[in-house]
């Protein structure tokens, strides 16, 4: 594990799931194009995986709809 991914900010369940689909928080950030030691990347790195979750969310709750409206 690079130090850098213990510069990760606290994420939630789902947002861990992303990361560790990265294979950590370096790697995720330097897959966005960020520095995970600069802060402002940070930030801006936790709100990409915020965004990524929400539409993971948003998709399974359609899906499930889609499944018992048929």
């Amino acid at each position: 594990m690079p130090a850098s991914d213990g510069l990760q900010p606290p994420l939630t369940a789902a947002e861990r799931e992303i990361r560790r689909s990265y294979g950590g928080w370096t790697n995720f950030m330097l897959s966005m194009g960020l520095k995970p030691w600069d802060t402002a990347d940070a930030e801006e790195g936790k709100a990409i995986i915020a965004g990524l979750a929400s539409h993971e969310q948003a998709a399974e709750q359609e899906s499930k709809q889609n499944k018992t409206s048929r």
